[in-house]
């Protein structure tokens, strides 16, 4: 409901909320459904407590709402899916109600002042350094689909689950040593240029005998190892053999349209330049009179060469052209400002929390209404999918009520109407002969347990009801089964050692050449490329990977001049290091208390993730998934 907005408040303060997403993904939903209520209103229970419809329904519209009104006609029931939204949000409201408790065990309470001074300390609601007034709040709340009392009552847990953090960590420290090397991986950076070299693998002069290749293969097994397999019992049911129970008219497809316009909606596009000014906390004043001098000095004509010479982002370059798209990445203060900017329109200074950025909205298209017979073949298609959905979904559920709880599907097999598939050993995403290609169905093996059975499994045609039979776990490989991949490795090793050594010359020509114009000429010759990044201290690379020697050949190279070639994986590059900054220890020193701030809590939300995962292991914690997956199907089927 929130997330938006607590990008901000992310930054202005630790909230639990953020985090319980973070950690949500590490959960498997399936593995909780041992049970639960079998009540009609109630979704989940832990231990005495419970989730009622109410609750999860309310949550999962205004969540899916909120993204509906930033993705627009991008955010449809597939996507939803992709992303485990609806188990996110039950998995939040469970963990919320095990956070609560454990903090009324502590007596932990949220008072009035308390909850005051963080909703007028809310960067979202402040102008001129100022709360924006009662009025303002709500109207901001308003468009995120919410109001003060459920806000009130999010920010309240906040507060609570702050103070919990603070209760079980309050013993923790960061020690000097780490300290120092966790400053210099953030601080310490270059502008580097980098050649990556290429290899010729198309035709190799190069061999390896048998002994060569037994002894490689006899100290790296572990990488020749088959992959582990499973298989087990899917009954299927497809869309397309049920078309001929379809009973659509031409009336249902025009009262979805008049339902559902705003599906059938051109959306709004902005195409958005933005000029950014970075800010530490010592010279944020500083930078503010700057860009506030700046702004006055802005117009549409000057704007992007502006941008050029003062921004600090990565779009410097392009006079900081974020496009259609790339702005959304803003904070939601920032994007709300985006919403209300017309055509050519310059905002005033925005504070990020990092920087100050001044917006030009240089291009601006309204949202467009598009006409029903435009729109029915998308209807249509929705509505029959929608419709098959319902009727195969139906057939399986009567299905599925046979075999439920048992440990094979052998209470159907008088059926004749229906055929048990048995697969293969099938690898993860394999996919399923003549019954599904993109492995959904071997996919979902690799979350099961042995004779579990699972349903509804949901894929591009249709719907299964899936059982884990065996698992055939990864074996030793025998070595005249993979001589060829080791003949392949070896070869390629051989060929990137020797490419190394002849790539040496390319670095000594380079550091020969002085001029831009040289250099750009001899790397043409050689069909190379100057890539250029900007490097912190234990990154990547993003297509070169992490490599050790990054670091060293870098922070240790003389401003300007090429490196000796530098093997990364399979590939080879040479680098140029320019503008290079290194933290002294006086740095460190002036900066260490605030750093050790951040890194300190940091680490305390790391340790209170694990803190509430493993109290959430003592808690019995039962769902309703027949009543799970009714309310989800009805919520997400409003977002075809």
């Amino acid at each position: 409901m929130l997330r938006t907005m607590r990008k901000d408040f992310k930054k202005y303060s630790w909230t639990l909320w953020l985090v319980i997403i973070v950690f949500l993904l590490g959960f498997s939903f399936t593995d909780i459904f041992t049970g639960g209520s079998a009540s009609d209103s109630v979704v989940a229970k832990i231990g005495k407590q419970e989730i009622n419809v109410e609750q999860f329904q309310k949550r999962l519209f205004q969540v899916l709402d909120n993204y509906k009104n930033q993705m627009k006609n991008n955010f449809n029931k597939e996507l939803i899916t992709q992303m485990r939204i609806p188990e996110q949000i039950l998995q939040n409201l469970i963990n919320s109600e095990i956070i609560q408790n454990e903090a009324n065990k502590l007596s932990l309470r949220a008072t009035k002042s308390e909850l005051k001074n963080m909703i007028v300390n809310f960067p979202a609601f402040q102008k001129d350094g100022n709360f924006v007034g009662i009025t303002e709040y709500k109207r901001y709340l308003a468009i995120f689909r919410t109001n003060a009392k459920d806000f009130e009552s999010d920010l309240k847990k906040d507060i609570v689950n702050n103070k919990l953090k603070e209760v079980v960590t309050a013993s923790m420290i960061v020690d000097n040593t780490t300290l120092r090397e966790q400053y210099k991986n953030e601080n310490d950076s270059a502008e580097v240029e980098y050649v990556k070299l290429k290899i010729n693998s198309e035709k190799s002069d190069f061999s390896a005998s048998d002994m060569e290749l037994q002894n490689y293969f006899e100290k790296n097994k572990e990488r020749f190892k088959t992959p582990e397999k499973r298989k087990g019992n899917i009954i299927v049911l497809k869309y397309d053999d049920f078309r001929k129970d379809l009973k659509l008219a031409e009336t249902d497809f025009y009262n979805y349209f008049r339902s559902n316009k705003e599906q059938f909606q051109t959306p709004e596009k902005t195409r958005i330049y933005r000029l950014f000014m970075e800010y530490t906390e010592s010279n944020r004043e500083e930078i503010l009179k700057n860009i506030e001098e700046l702004k006055g000095t802005l117009n549409t004509e000057n704007f992007e060469s502006s941008a050029k010479i003062y921004s600090t982002d990565s779009k410097k370059s392009n006079g900081g052209d974020w496009g259609f798209s790339e702005w959304k990445s803003f904070t939601s203060q920032e994007q709300s400002i985006i919403k209300s900017l017309k055509q050519s329109e310059i905002s005033d200074p925005v504070d990020t929390l990092s920087g100050f950025s001044i917006l030009f909205a240089k291009e601006k298209e309204s949202e467009m209404q598009e006409h029903y017979e435009t729109a029915k073949p998308k209807i249509v298609n929705i509505m029959e999918r929608e419709e098959l959905r319902n009727i195969v979904k139906s057939k399986l559920d009567k299905i599925y009520a046979k075999v439920k709880g048992k440990t094979d599907l052998s209470a159907i097999k008088k059926d004749k109407s229906l055929s048990i598939i048995e697969t293969e050993y099938l690898t993860s995403g394999e996919a399923v002969k003549d019954v599904e290609q993109f492995g959904y169905l071997s996919r979902k093996f690799f979350n099961m347990n042995e004779m579990d059975i699972n349903y509804p499994v949901e894929f591009m045609d249709g719907i299964a009801i899936v059982q884990l039979t065996s698992v055939k776990e990864p074996e030793d490989e025998l070595f005249e089964n993979v001589k060829e991949k080791v003949n392949e490795i070896v070869i390629a090793d051989k060929q990137i050692v020797d490419a190394v050594r002849k790539s040496e010359s390319f670095s000594s020509s380079l550091n020969n050449l002085s001029e831009k114009d040289q250099i750009e000429a001899f790397l043409e010759k050689n069909d190379l490329k100057l890539e250029s990044v900007d490097y912190k201290r234990g990154n990547e690379l993003a297509d070169l990977g992490k490599d050790e020697g990054l670091d060293a050949i870098i922070f240790s190279s003389k401003e300007g001049q090429f490196s000796k070639p530098l093997r990364i994986g399979d590939n080879i590059a040479i680098f140029r290091a320019n503008k290079i900054k290194v933290t002294s220890e006086a740095d460190f020193t002036r900066e260490k208390t605030q750093f050790y701030k951040k890194k300190l809590e940091e680490i305390k939300n790391n340790y209170f993730i694990s803190y509430i995962m493993g109290k959430r292991a003592k808690y019995q914690v039962g769902i309703n998934q027949k009543l799970y997956e009714k309310v989800k199907e009805s919520v997400i089927s409003r977002f075809n």
